[in-house]
């Protein structure tokens, strides 16, 4: 009896509006358990996510900080290199370089004894260099070739405390012996007479005498005069005409018959 009401019962509600509102509910029900039970999961999977971005983020920052510091090194040797060019050309291209047998030099290395100013070049007897050669760059004499190997050479410097050069007034035509003083920047003319002529900027340059430089390259400039205690003597304080530190091509001359 009880079960027979109880089947009659379903039937009756099964086909009631009431249940389909019921069978909504529950699949409402359904869709916010799945997606709270799913929840979890997303979760992890958006930070895994994010965690991946900002990872990727970082190696394509990474990159690209890597790749700026590598354009920016090259851009720096690039500049080297223009520099280095504009110097080079300037030295084929100056007033020193025309009317002689000149053959172009790197400078490879620099005397690490601060008291001797010599320069090895890469360029010896094989490229036609011999013991006198004068090297000069493009604004004047910087020394002579003391000693020649077969593929290089080495270059005493006018600077030299060694060295001395003939030189002559480019204004006045009186001549004079200019020595190095162990300063790059710097030599002297020693025991001049007090009366010479011998103003600020004079130009100095080679005399031709002792037939080891050709006449009328430039040595260096007046940089300031001394009179002796006595007012017997002058001294004159030259400044190099050629920068002697900042060099990294030269030119030997190889021709003696250049004037």
């Amino acid at each position: 009896m009880v079960l027979a009401v109880a089947w009659g019962l379903i039937a009756f509600l099964r086909d009631a509006p009431v249940m389909g509102q019921v069978d909504g509910v529950g699949a409402d029900l359904s869709e916010v358990s799945f997606y709270t039970i799913d929840m979890p999961k997303r979760f992890v999977q958006a930070v895994s996510e994010y965690l991946e971005s900002r990872a990727s983020m970082r190696e394509r920052i990474q990159a690209l900080e890597d790749r700026n510091l590598i354009l920016s090194a090259r851009a720096q040797r690039m500049e080297a290199l223009r520099a280095e060019n504009m110097r080079y050309r300037a030295l084929l291209n100056s007033p020193v370089a025309e009317d002689a047998t000149m053959t172009v030099a790197r400078i490879v290395s620099v005397s690490p004894d601060v008291n001797r100013h010599l320069l090895t070049l890469d360029r010896g007897s094989s490229d036609g260099v011999d013991v006198g050669y004068p090297v000069l760059n493009a604004e004047g004499v910087m020394g002579q070739i003391v000693q020649v190997g077969q593929t290089a050479s080495r270059a005493l410097l006018v600077t030299d405390v060694q060295h001395a050069i003939p030189v002559l007034n480019n204004r006045t035509g009186q001549r004079a012996i200019a020595e190095g003083v162990g300063r790059l920047d710097q030599l002297v003319i020693r025991n001049l007479a007090s009366t010479s002529d011998v103003d600020p900027g004079d130009l100095w340059v080679t005399s031709g005498l002792g037939e080891r430089f050709p006449a009328g390259y430039p040595v260096g400039m007046t940089r300031e005069t001394t009179t002796s205690g006595d007012a017997a003597y002058l001294s004159v304080t030259l400044q190099t005409a050629a920068a002697l530190d900042v060099e990294s091509h030269v030119l030997i001359l190889t021709s003696a018959d250049a004037p």
